[in-house]
């Protein structure tokens, strides 16, 4: 190995973690001191005194870990690129919107449409979920410990729901291919929802689920809620089913 050139500076040491106190910062400036820490190759990141700001870690890097050491503000986690983010309190609005791949673990609840349109990956809200969980989602897994609020599910295109709890009114209202997986009760199924035989594939699916969100919990009280189809194309006959969805 050839030695380092006279008057050189040695090859820079490669951080592995970065801690970085929020107190008195702007969200601009956590996100900068973030995206400082992955451009020096850091690994993880630790947001001290977060005070529920909104949109920390945003669209971080496949390979990345950042711990939000509190509670998140709105967005936290939004458009995530393959991370694994920590969220040791509650978070608001949005967690994990539109994420793209990675991992968003919420300690506590969250609030509004967690997962809204995500395309891949899992997002795991320890505590209960707020209205309209999973709203839109693309594809990835939304697993609730607790319960969901009203409207879970909505519009969902593609993936799989676990609620360990119960389901508000509204549950798989106007849903397409997605899947919801519900242990405890549900309120007034939403429009064109229906309950289909659940088989050992379900079966295995939700204990993978359950296990990858680091949840112990039987399997077998689980109902697999889908889509009965009707909404797919206009049926005059259907109107009323329409009529409810609008």
């Amino acid at each position: 190995m050839s030695e380092p050139l006279p008057n050189s500076d040695p090859p820079a040491a490669r951080p592995e973690a970065a801690v970085i106190d929020c107190q008195g910062l702007t969200t601009r400036a956590i996100g900068a001191a973030v995206w400082a820490a992955v451009d020096l190759g850091s690994k993880t990141a630790r947001l001290e005194n977060p005070g529920a700001r909104h949109s920390l870690g945003v669209a971080l890097p496949e390979g990345f870990e950042l711990v939000i050491a509190g509670s998140a503000g709105y967005y936290a986690g939004g458009l995530n690129d393959g991370a694994t983010i920590r969220i040791e309190g509650n978070a608001g609005w949005a967690a994990a919107e539109s994420q793209r791949a990675g991992t968003v673990v919420i300690a506590g609840n969250a609030g509004n449409a967690v997962a809204a349109s995500i395309r891949s990956g899992l997002v795991v809200v320890r505590g209960n979920a707020s209205t309209r969980a999973g709203i839109g989602m693309k594809g990835g897994a939304l697993v609730v410990a607790g319960d969901a609020g009203p409207m879970a599910g909505f519009m969902m295109q593609k993936g799989a729901i676990v609620i360990v709890g119960d389901a508000g009114d509204g549950v798989a209202d106007s849903m397409y291919e997605g899947t919801i997986y519900l242990g405890g009760q549900a309120g007034e199924l939403g429009a064109d929802a229906v309950f289909q035989e659940i088989g050992p594939a379900d079966h295995r699916l939700i204990e993978d689920l359950l296990g990858r969100a680091g949840l112990s919990r039987p399997v077998n009280g689980f109902r697999k809620l889908v889509a009965g189809r009707k909404l797919w194309n206009f049926q005059t006959s259907e109107r009323a089913v329409w009529k409810g969805a609008l």
